[in-house]
């Protein structure tokens, strides 16, 4: 349902300003030099206009079929329908011809309807979610591949290297971006002040900022946490949150990840070290050596951090959204992570099965027209994909965006996306599942060779997954 609360609490963050043409940012990109698109006043077979000519248009493909078409669209993020909807409305003024319809749920819904609905070609026309997750798909030639009129925009510059990686699979652009995620830290500012605290800034400033913040009863219970850990949940997010933290013990020109990758391409595990013995005894003994610093049983995540019931945590920009419109009178602030962060993209693919194929690249082509892309920000608190837009409105209204519109070039060295393997979705869940049965073991407070042993008890199950699907190599 459009949700009119979110959009109006949104709209008063502070909208996006400008087109390129006016605020000195990147010019619109030019047609492709090969398979030449039509002039932006070229007509579709409909006799509606093939596209916008608004500044910062995307490449223009040979637009919509004629006929009445009705699309489908689907995804994984709620706060994205928005957006979705507004543009659909639009391209439908365009195209009265087209009519589209967007159903979202939450993410592992999402993902598990995906994965039964594209193999029985029962699925959505458009899709979205991270090509990590939809390489599987593509192996199984059940996505359509995006068209070399859309491929040349995706790589004409409008999208960062790291953006361009992310939507590239064996050699090809497999999805269009739709918007990108970084990871901050969310800080509540009276309770660092009452503490006496600055933002942090390093990760032992974080640990020992979690543990003067945190509050207990006289019986020991975490009244307030002082870092709310992502300590359970469906799917890979917990193992993604502690991926998040063990970055931040190497560099941005050295990074950690979950995995290495060695000079033949192939990959193994590499978090049964130093530092993921770090990270795992800080989720340990926040949640089981006395003073506790979180817990299990209170609220967690974007909801305690609404409430007040903790003081710090980590998450993705979409959270300044929510605040918006369920804490509006929330006194925060947010900073990066201190080394690097995970810089995640959503993007857009077609099924294979889609009777409608040629209408739906052109509306994803629309969705990458700026009016559209200026909308993700403000309406759902997610950051658009493109890199040739003017935050300074933003900004100015919510300081928070900060800490995820990072310009320094060098923290931007470290950024990970996730792995581009068939096989990443099963390693990272399997991870998580391992973990949250883990962090409970109080036989592990205080117990780095025993933390070590457990680590590397996972990583022999990761590299078993590898060498099953043959990219196995040390």
């Amino acid at each position: 349902m459009f949700d009119s609360k979110r959009v109006t609490a949104l709209l008063a963050v502070g909208l996006l300003v400008g087109a390129c043409s006016s605020t000195g940012t990147t010019p619109a990109p030019s047609a492709p030099s090969s398979g030449a698109s039509p002039s932006a006043s070229a007509s579709p077979s409909n006799g509606a206009p093939a596209s916008s000519s608004a500044p910062g248009a995307a490449d223009l493909g040979p637009g919509p079929e004629s006929g009445p078409v009705t699309l489908t669209l689907s995804g994984g993020y709620p706060e994205m329908d928005p957006v979705y909807k507004q543009a659909a409305a639009a391209y439908h003024q365009l195209h009265p011809n087209v009519t589209i319809t967007v159903t979202s749920t939450d993410l592992r819904s999402y993902e598990t309807k995906l994965t039964a609905a594209l193999p029985t070609k029962t699925s959505t026309d458009i899709v979205e979610h991270s090509l990590a997750f939809m390489t599987p798909f593509v192996d199984q030639g059940l996505l359509a591949p995006v068209p070399a009129w859309l491929q040349s925009f995706v790589t004409s510059g409008v999208f960062d290297k790291f953006v361009q990686q992310h939507v590239t699979y064996k050699g090809a652009v497999w999805g269009v971006p739709e918007f990108v995620s970084g990871l901050g830290v969310y800080y509540n500012k009276d309770m660092l002040s009452a503490a006496g605290l600055q933002p942090p800034t390093t990760m032992d400033q974080i640990i020992s900022d979690a543990s003067a913040l945190a509050k207990v009863d006289s019986n020991g219970n975490v009244t307030r946490s002082g870092l709310s850990l992502r300590l359970t949940g469906q799917g890979s997010g917990v193992a993604e949150k502690f991926w998040i933290f063990l970055m931040q013990y190497g560099t941005p020109q050295a990074p950690l990840g979950l995995l290495a990758q060695n000079s033949a391409g192939k990959y193994s595990a590499s978090y049964a070290n130093d530092a993921g013995v770090k990270v795992l005894e800080m989720y340990v003994n926040m949640i089981n050596k006395p003073p506790l610093v979180d817990d299990t049983k209170i609220a967690s995540d974007t909801k305690a951090f609404e409430t007040q019931a903790t003081a710090m945590f980590v998450r993705e920009s979409n959270v300044i959204g929510d605040i918006a419109v369920n804490a509006p009178t929330l006194n925060y602030g947010a900073v990066r992570m201190p080394t690097t962060s995970l810089h995640s993209t959503e993007s857009f693919d077609v099924a294979a099965s889609s009777p409608h194929q040629q209408t739906a690249w052109d509306f994803i082509r629309f969705l990458m027209d700026l009016p559209q892309q200026q909308s993700i920000a403000t309406l759902s608190g997610w950051i658009p994909a493109r890199i040739d837009l003017d935050y300074s409105s933003l900004t100015a209204q919510q300081p928070a965006w900060s800490a995820f519109l990072v310009k320094d070039a060098n923290y931007q060295a470290g950024y990970q996306t996730d792995y581009l393997l068939p096989e990443w979705d099963e390693i990272e869940t399997k991870l998580a599942d391992h973990l949250v049965a883990t962090y409970t073991d109080k036989s592990l407070v205080d117990n780095p060779t025993g933390a070590l042993q457990r680590l590397q008890q996972f990583a022999d199950e990761t590299n078993s997954i590898l060498k099953a699907h043959n990219d196995f190599g040390q």
